[in-house]
């Protein structure tokens, strides 16, 4: 056994004995440098609640004791997944991560929070922060509502810009530099009018 593999297994050792274990997943020694995990890589608390989620295929999602089938979860189906549960077993964020782009997020009970994002395709692309309004955090996954709340980004597109939604999720106030530098400041009115620019 190389010293690899043994700080590999009195590592999971140590983790199993403070009541987390390994539900999913199979570690092997390729060689003295890698190692891989075949299939998803699970790691569980003591009650059997789902804490942990590495996969390479895009996994389903754990909300309100539920698990909702891979088709309802955006982004890509081969994607690389990192996914963090709380105490309940329930999603709460992760990772993801593809040969386009990447995201960060981070969620309320029955919903995505923010989103930390990039994407990209050959010269175009751009990065985004969204944060959206909590709604009702105790209502079901198919009927909670989260308008947007802010939204910042960068692309070559758009330029840059920032804006700041009511709690219903409409732009009231818009900040843009356009693609040849030209900035402006917009005042809108609950339909989407503008009312003062600058």
């Amino acid at each position: 056994m190389t010293n690899r593999r043994a700080a590999i297994v009195g590592t999971a050792s140590a983790v199993a004995g403070v009541g987390i274990g390994v539900a999913a997943g199979r570690i092997a020694e390729a060689d003295a440098d890698t190692s891989t995990v075949d299939g998803p890589f699970t790691v569980v608390d003591r009650r059997g609640k789902q804490r942990f989620l590495l996969a390479t295929r895009k996994p389903p999602i754990i909300l309100g004791g539920k698990t909702y089938p891979e088709e309802t979860r955006g982004g890509p189906d081969d994607g690389t997944y990192l996914i963090f549960n709380d105490d309940n077993g329930d999603e709460k964020g992760g990772i993801v991560a593809s040969s386009d782009g990447a995201l960060v997020s981070l969620d309320y009970p029955n919903g995505d929070a923010i989103h930390l994002q990039a994407r990209w395709q050959d010269k175009a692309g751009g990065a985004a922060l969204t944060m959206t309004h909590i709604g009702d955090p105790a209502a079901p996954i198919e009927e909670a509502k989260h308008p947007l709340g802010v939204r910042l980004y960068a692309d070559t597109e758009n330029g840059t810009g920032l804006t700041l939604c009511d709690p219903e999720g409409r732009p009231r106030i818009q900040l843009r530099v356009a693609m040849d530098g030209t900035p402006s400041i917009a005042i809108l009115d609950e339909h989407g009018a503008v009312v003062k620019q600058l």
